[in-house]
């Protein structure tokens, strides 16, 4: 490994600001989630994302911008050793989106890498649906972000968080004139939740991608009864393959 990439590896800030969180997680087992990824400028992590192919990988739409994607980590400061870096060399985001000033729908992204990655038991794809999840399906999302209250330090190793897909129903009391089918809601358990900036990151349930971290309260994170909202990913498969296929 080159003395840059070390450096790299080894020398990383998270920007205190802009960060979507694992509010009250714990700690991952160490490369139980080999698609997960960190998209970053510089030292300074910016958004989640998860690998969906050996050259590809999928996150938020408002997650705009080219991006060094670091796979394969637990630590963000010390060396695994299971790390691969790549960046980024074309993006296509879904044709539909509008902006996060808007309504959030359709908020998807895909990255592709400017090579592949190498499949090893830390870095390897997640399987996208084939159905969607009903409600009350067990998931779990996971991310870089503050444990507990949103002025602590983010943790530096990966954190995940079990919750439950709840109805569209009961999302659209919370946010009226808001929740589309083409997204779904989860958690609202007290103290429990994503938040700002791990935008992109994976909501999979039985061992498939189900949702991306897109968008929630506008208050303190971990609200009773407010839960997240995540990109519908089983909605769209097709629109995911087409772009791989054809770019």
């Amino acid at each position: 490994m080159r003395p840059s990439i070390l450096l790299l590896l080894c020398v990383v800030g998270l920007s205190q600001a802009d960060k979507e969180k694992i509010f009250n997680g714990a700690e991952c087992v160490k490369n139980s989630q080999p698609w997960q990824v960190g998209l970053f400028r510089g030292k300074y992590l910016r958004c989640g994302g998860v690998l969906v192919d050996r050259k590809w990988v999928l996150t938020a739409a408002h997650c705009g911008g080219r991006y060094v994607v670091r796979l394969g980590e637990h630590s963000l400061s010390k060396l695994d050793w299971t790390e691969q870096l790549r960046l980024t060399t074309f993006s296509m985001t879904h044709p539909s989106y509008q902006g996060a000033h808007r309504n959030h729908e359709h908020d998807l992204r895909l990255l592709r890498l400017g090579r592949p990655v190498r499949l090893t038991h830390a870095v390897r794809p997640l399987a996208l649906p084939t159905s969607c999840a009903p409600m009350g399906t067990r998931c779990h999302i996971s991310g870089w972000g503050t444990t507990n209250k949103p002025w602590e330090p983010f943790p530096d190793r990966l954190q995940c968080l079990n919750l439950s897909i709840v109805s569209n129903g009961t999302c659209q009391a919370v946010f009226p004139g808001r929740v589309t089918e083409n997204m779904v809601c989860a958690g609202g358990e007290a103290g429990k939740d994503a938040c700002q900036g791990d935008s992109g990151g994976p909501l999979v349930c039985g061992g498939v991608l189900q949702g991306l971290v897109s968008w929630g309260s506008v208050g303190p994170c971990g609200q009773k009864g407010i839960p997240g909202v995540y990109t519908r990913i089983c909605k769209y498969v097709g629109w995911i393959r087409t772009v791989i296929r054809n770019n």
